[in-house]
């Protein structure tokens, strides 16, 4: 199993980074989630990786997005791409997931296909000045062989995720997961997923982003593939973002896409 050099410096990174919690100062920390770009950190999209944020208590974040794809057989849109997330008691979030409509299309026509649906849990275990630690656990939900884009059989990942506070402008996040899924004709695989992401907050509604992401295993026989994407956010209001992104096919068939752009919003209530 290879990892991209990007990866393997951000794990570097995290690791070594660890050791100035020793010198940090006794004030409370604040929580990295809050504050008037609080809803940057919070949301899910428009990075692959999940934020190590969860909702609070009692409030919910609905995430909606558009993606054009560009493939060797011809081109795909996906959408709405909805994630709905629902804050719980003692820093835990339930997330589902629905099913996602993809068209594709190409010289000889198009057809429509939906993907699995998922849901799921994750718990903030705690957080410093600098860090913060989640967990979470995820399940696709069979979705029978007539889609392609579905699951034969239950599938699970489970999730680690830290966020590094390097800056006030600057952090960096780091997903490392398992899954264990079945594609559509009932084959299972395993696989190992780092992802590594970068955010610089230009001013208190702007950020940009950069990711990248890879997979042990993109499908049952199949290798590693790695993908990059980056983009933008703006917050309309503390509680509406917007966003842009463009990404891009770095090695093997992860996405199955060439390169690709988006648009989405997020909006917590």
């Amino acid at each position: 199993m290879r990892f991209t050099p990007i990866i393997l410096m951000g794990l570097g990174l995290l690791s070594l980074t660890a050791a100035a919690q020793a010198t940090l100062s006794a004030l409370p920390p604040t929580n990295p989630c809050t504050g008037p770009s609080g809803l940057l950190a919070e949301l899910d999209r428009p990075t692959v990786a999940d934020s190590a944020c969860v909702v609070p208590k009692g409030r919910a974040i609905i995430e909606m997005g558009y993606a054009h794809e560009n493939t060797a057989a011809g081109t795909r849109q996906t959408f709405p791409q909805a994630e709905l997330r629902f804050g719980l008691p003692d820093a835990n979030e339930f997330v589902l997931l629905p099913p996602n409509a993809t068209y594709a299309a190409n010289e000889h026509g198009g057809e429509t296909d939906a993907s699995a649906t998922v849901m799921g849990l994750k718990h903030e275990w705690g957080y410093t000045r600098r860090w913060i630690y989640t967990g979470e656990a995820l399940v696709t939900v069979p979705g029978g062989p007539n889609s392609r884009g579905g699951s034969n059989g239950w599938g699970l990942a489970v999730n680690g995720i830290v966020g590094y506070t390097v800056t006030r402008a600057f952090s960096l996040g780091l997903m490392l997961g398992i899954t264990h899924l079945y594609d559509n004709t009932g084959r299972r695989y395993t696989s190992i997923n780092p992802d590594l992401t970068a955010t610089w907050l230009i001013d208190p509604r702007w950020q940009a982003y950069i990711e990248v992401v890879e997979q042990s295993h993109t499908g049952y026989g199949q290798g590693s593939g790695s993908d990059s994407d980056a983009g933008i956010q703006y917050l309309i209001s503390r509680r509406i973002e917007v966003d842009a992104e463009i990404g891009q096919r770095l090695s093997g068939a992860l996405g199955g896409y060439r390169h690709y752009w988006g648009v989405g919003a997020g909006w917590e209530f």
